[in-house]
């Protein structure tokens, strides 16, 4: 299977999301209108900034919750939408280097949003599913920074696919990242690809 996709990156402490871009093999003096890309942002903290902790696993009330996400810009042809929770620097897992706190696949083409506190469980209203965090978390697995550990730094990513993934409703993350990809990931993030405008 290949699935054409875009990724966005929202990053929280300082970290940025390198998103390669293909060559636009312009000719001398033409000009070419460049689309507005993925954006993916949230009314509850600045891209760089530090995660307010009713979002963390020091909420105050005992449980955190996921905060809101928007997204704007989306690409023609889009049938679907992965999110990704990572930590690069929480190595957490000898299995693989980049921690996983949440992940949800096959959001609906037509959503913009994900609202405050979402709740956890496999299936979600939407017809999407959540892939198990490394905790085994069927939902939002909060990041827990260790005390004194000073900044350490979260990724939420957001994918644009080209089409709904056929998986199974309990889906691993390595399994989705291969769906993904349209081969084996092992473990890691696959390349970024642009999904192509129509």
């Amino acid at each position: 299977m290949s699935v054409r996709w875009l990724a966005v990156g929202l990053a929280f402490c300082g970290a940025l999301v390198a998103i390669p871009q293909p060559s636009d093999g312009q000719t001398a003096g033409a000009a070419r209108t460049q689309q507005p890309r993925l954006k993916l942002t949230t009314p509850a903290f600045s891209d760089a900034g530090t995660i307010p902790l009713e979002f963390t696993c020091y909420a105050p009330s005992g449980t955190a919750k996921t905060p809101a996400l928007r997204w704007d810009y989306v690409p023609e042809g889009t049938e679907s939408f992965v999110l990704m929770l990572t930590g690069p620097e929480n190595h957490r897992r000898r299995s693989h280097t980049v921690a996983f706190f949440w992940g949800r696949w096959n959001i609906p083409a037509g959503a913009r949003q994900l609202a405050e506190a979402q709740p956890l469980g496999l299936e979600q209203s939407d017809g999407s599913y959540h892939m198990a965090s490394d905790d085994g978390i069927l939902g939002y697995d909060p990041p827990c920074a260790p005390p004194g550990a000073g900044p350490i730094h979260y990724q939420f990513k957001l994918y644009a696919l080209d089409q709904m993934l056929p998986l199974a409703p309990d889906a691993s993350r390595d399994a989705v990242l291969q769906a993904m990809d349209g081969e084996k990931s092992g473990g890691g993030f696959p390349i970024f690809r642009r999904l192509a405008p129509q």
